[in-house]
């Protein structure tokens, strides 16, 4: 493999090596020489581990190893004797001994010093028979060394030099290469205690090299400072040098020296490599970890960065995961300066560019990504008001993607990471833009993930409505499904208060008939409404839920009549895969029976296989049954449904079933069966709707039919003539329900009419006071279709009082009715009130600065109702009062001290005049005040009044401010 730079290893020294096996060897032969010989007896030496005697013994003559000559013989251990001694056999001369066929002096020898066979070492002499050092050396431990010189016995035989020192002139010194530092010698360039200089020790976990202090103990190689790069290397083979902080079980390593050539942040990253790779940085003086990772931006594979300053030297240590070891990829460069944004789009879309983070710098901390991440920004002004589409699909990392307000800073709008719908690593984004609104994109990275990636914008078109086309024909099944991306709701369902994305169809109808339009089959709750024309045309039909949670609607269309079909859904989550059936159902004639003028008739019948043809204002939906009825005589009908088997809703129509609808009831009194009250005219014609009171209520009916022959209804009203006072009584409980009065609510409630002649002009009072039921009362003009000239709910306690003044001769119809559908007893009483304090018989208070009234409302008429009470609230009897002021100032006007909750009123030219000034209740009071300004001699009318029906004792007080 090659690799760019240079190459260092630190070499250790071998002299200590050396060192040891010297000592091991000479603690053998101490061990050799201090072996004990098993005991001889007295007289005999070891030798060899026997014992011999050297004095006679010719294999060890004077010694172990003294070896006589052949034909001698040992004596006093000295070989003498034999066949001769020296050359020719002649016996030795005197002083001469023996050895190895010649004769040898003893005293001087060197190979025969002593005895026969004893042989001086080479740095040694013969000297009287003994072995002695030569000339200059000296002996130490049983050996000739040169003290000079020798650095184990170096001036003297115990003087030993130490580790890498040597012995010169009998004195230990330093080695070549080493300096003297707290008095031995060390390696300034190796040493960590003394790295380039005596005492400068390099802090702890670092490593002295070439005399300086590094992080590095073993091989790295120097990439320089070269950016951008990327390096191809292996960690097969390699040694772990450094635990690593984000790495589980260390792996083996190769390390990189980098130096920043300029200051800033410079990010490194392992993408491509074969393996799962970490990588590490630590700072090549200090050994600090800067930065290491583990797999980064959802691969495994690492990517880290640090900020550097210029000059500074690090090492990029590529490991791998758990022991992972193989080829590695390493891609270095510095990270441009965090910007935001980078760029600004075009308004044209849709649009799609492509860029790439990696050595971007961190401008935006993303709400759904992770901090130090690179990433790129890019401003948008949306060119009108509209749904726009930001994605990252295309780019080829685990991407970030947020939408801010305005600017960088601004407010996070949203942020996605991994939209499902457009894959497991890209992101996705909607937003509703005004038009001229500008945002900030920030597409960023996962857990430090960077790399090429693509920006798309698009502007969402809603699809047209109707979108597909059924045709003309019948039956057919269509399918589809509403669960289409960027899909909203466009148009809302007509009877749901909320629903999602529709699909649209248009439908033209080929002949005049009944359809039917369900989305029975679909897999979710859906709605289905059908509108005339287009989408925006007048809702005809809506329905959720016929059939469990599937829809039906039934329209009848005439031929070539085109629709559109909404199949929809019943909440804005609810989407999914739908069917559409449509089919054409068999109409039946309207109206489908002649009843003819019978009356009383009841007829019988069934809606359980009807269609839906028409539909009644207080029915829904259901399949109905039509009859045609013309009254035998003028007067009052009753019609109902008693008797039925469903909730029933029944309607009549006016002439035809294309008519005006006259009347509707579902639900009489007690019951889930109809009932109408008609006013018909001799031979007027209407048609009678047998319909269900919900979609799908249906069963068999039964019809019934009379004419009521009592009294008391519009066209029979009771004459009371023009006697004042009188009281009647009587019950409602057998009374059809004539009228339907306009305050109060009544709800099918039978009533009781008068008709009342005014014998003259006058304020007249109508009421209801000791009726057992909680009655209505209304006063007509003339007739039941007449103006309502007072209608009251509730005047005292439950029952209820009209008072109106009426000219002499002037007829009214008086409705005695219940609320609710309440019915029973009554009392009805009628009397011309003549009493004072009324708007016709105000009473006149003078003209005095301060002046106190007493008075009561009870019994008095309700005529005029106060501007600062709601008009919802029930009326009360009023008194009236005038007042003339005397001088011009500002006069105070009070019902402090009453005993009910009153109102107080003032106006000018009357009670019909203009109100000048209203108050309902002081402060924590139910009392009321007014001021106002009077010129002198100005006349007001002051109207004490009760507030939702009360009355009683009052008190009122005028005074000048």
């Amino acid at each position: 493999m090659s690799h760019p730079g240079s190459r260092a290893r630190f070499e250790p020294s071998w002299m200590a090596l050396w060192l040891a096996v010297a000592a091991l060897i000479a603690l053998a032969a101490s061990c050799a020489e201090d072996s004990v010989a098993p005991p001889c007896d007295d007289g005999l030496t070891p030798c060899g581990g026997a014992c011999f005697d050297t004095q006679a013994d010719p294999e060890h003559c004077g010694g172990c190893e003294g070896v006589c000559a052949s034909g001698t013989r040992c004596e006093a251990g000295v070989c003498v004797g034999g066949g001769g001694g020296g050359a020719g056999g002649e016996p030795c001369a005197s002083g001469l001994a023996a050895c190895s066929g010649g004769c040898v002096d003893l005293a001087t020898d060197a190979a025969h010093c002593g005895r026969c066979g004893q042989e001086c070492a080479a740095e040694q002499r013969c000297e009287g028979g003994a072995c002695r050092c030569a000339s200059g050396l000296t002996e130490c431990g049983g050996g000739c060394v040169d003290v000079e010189s020798d650095p184990l016995h170096c001036g003297t035989c115990e003087a030993r030099c130490p580790l890498h020192e040597t012995c010169v002139e009998g004195a230990c010194v330093c080695d070549e290469g080493f300096a003297v530092c707290g008095g031995r010698c060390v390696d300034l360039a190796v040493d960590p205690a003394h790295c380039g200089a005596c005492g400068a020790a390099c802090a702890p976990g670092l490593f002295c090299r070439e005399g300086a202090c590094a992080c590095a103990a073993g091989d790295y190689e120097d990439i320089g400072s070269t950016v951008p790069r990327r390096l191809m290397g292996t960690t097969v083979g390699g040694e772990t040098y450094f635990p690593l902080a984000c790495m589980g079980v260390g792996s083996t390593q190769f390390v990189y020296r980098f130096t920043a050539e300029e200051a800033g942040r410079y990010k490194f990253d392992t993408a491509g490599s074969s393996y799962d790779t970490a990588i590490g940085v630590l700072d090549f003086d200090a050994c600090e970890e800067l930065a290491c990772n583990d797999d980064r931006g959802g691969a495994v594979t690492g990517s880290t960065s640090a900020a550097l300053e210029e000059g500074q030297s690090v090492l990029l240590v590529v490991s791998g995961y758990d022991g992972a070891q193989g080829d590695f990829a390493l891609h270095l460069d510095r990270m441009a300066p965090p910007a935001c944004p980078l760029d600004t789009l075009a308004t044209a879309l849709p649009l799609s560019i492509t860029g790439d983070t990696w050595g971007l710098g961190d401008a935006v901390s993303t709400g759904c990504g992770s901090i130090d991440t690179s990433d790129a920004s890019y401003s948008f002004t949306a060119p009108r008001a509209g749904r726009y589409i930001f994605d990252t699909s295309g780019s080829t990392f685990d991407t970030v993607l947020e939408l801010r307000k305005g600017s960088c800073s601004g407010a996070v709008i949203s942020c996605n990471d991994n939209e499902s719908a457009m894959g497991a690593k890209t992101s996705r984004l909607v937003a509703n833009l005004a038009e001229g609104q500008t945002v900030v994109a920030v597409v960023d990275g996962i857990d430090g993930g960077s790399g090429p990636f693509r920006l798309n914008v698009s502007e969402y078109v809603p699809p047209p409505c109707p979108e597909f086309t059924l045709g003309t024909t019948f039956p057919q099944r269509v399918t589809g499904t509403t669960a289409i991306l960027d899909r909203v709701s466009a148009l809302r369902a007509p009877c749901t208060s909320d629903s999602g994305p529709e699909a649209t169809y248009a439908f033209t109808a080929p002949a005049t008939a009944l359809y039917t339009f369900d989305t029975f089959g679909s897999s979710f709750n859906t709605v289905l409404h059908v509108h005339k024309g287009t989408c925006s045309g007048e809702s005809v039909a809506c329905n959720d839920d016929t059939s469990g949670r599937q829809s039906q609607v039934k329209v009848m269309l005439r031929e070539g009549e085109t629709v559109s079909v909404v199949v929809d859904s019943y909440a804005a989550v609810a989407s999914g895969p739908f069917t559409l059936n449509v089919n054409q159902t068999f109409v039946l004639p309207c109206p489908l029976l002649e009843l003819g003028s019978t009356a009383p008739q009841t007829v019988t019948g069934t809606t359980a296989d009807a269609a839906d043809v028409l539909r009644p204002s207080c029915g829904s939906g259901a399949g109905e049954v039509t009859y045609r009825f013309t009254a035998p005589a003028a007067g009052t009908y009753i019609v109902d449904t008693l008797g039925s088997s469903f909730d029933t809703a029944l309607s009549v129509l006016d002439g035809s079933c294309s008519g005006a609808e006259l009347a509707c009831n579902d639900d009489a009194p007690g019951s889930e069966q109809s009932r109408l009250t008609l006013e018909l005219a001799e031979g007027q014609t209407i048609v009678l709707l047998v319909d269900g009171s919900a979609a799908g209520a249906s069963g068999d009916f039964t019809l019934n039919i009379a004419r009521f022959s009592g009294g008391g209804t519009c066209s029979t009203a009771i004459d009371l003539g023009p006697v004042v006072p009188q009281l009647v009584t009587g019950s409602t409980a057998e009374q059809p329900e004539s009228f339907r009065p306009s305050c109060g609510f009544s709800s099918n409630a039978p009533d009781m009419i008068y008709r009342f002649t005014a014998p003259e002009d006058g304020l007249y009072i109508f009421d209801t006071f000791g009726s057992s039921f909680d009655t209505i009362l209304q006063v007509l003009k003339e007739s039941c279709t007449g103006t309502s000239l007072g209608c009251n709910d509730d005047t005292d306690g439950l029952q209820s009082r009209v008072a109106l003044g009426l000219d002499a001769d002037q007829s009214v119809l008086v409705v005695v009715d219940g609320l609710g559908s309440s019915s029973g007893d009554y009392v009805l009483q009628v009397d011309r009130f003549t009493g004072p304090g009324t708007c016709e018989t105000a009473i006149h208070l003078g003209s005095p600065l301060s002046l106190t009234r007493t008075g009561t409302t009870r019994g008095q008429p309700d005529a005029v109702r106060p501007k600062c009470v709601s008009a919802a609230s029930v009326s009360s009897p009023e008194t009236v009062f005038t007042y003339t002021a005397p001088i011009r100032g500002t006069y105070i006007i009070d019902t402090i001290g009453s005993s009910f909750n009153t109102v107080l009123h003032v106006h000018t030219g009357g009670c019909g005049g203009t109100e000048k000034q209203c108050n309902d209740d002081l402060t924590s009071s139910q009392a009321s005040k007014v001021q106002i300004e009077l010129l002198p001699n100005q006349t007001i009318t002051v109207v004490v009044d009760g507030y939702n029906g009360a009355s009683g004792d009052f008190t009122l007080k005028i005074t000048k401010l």
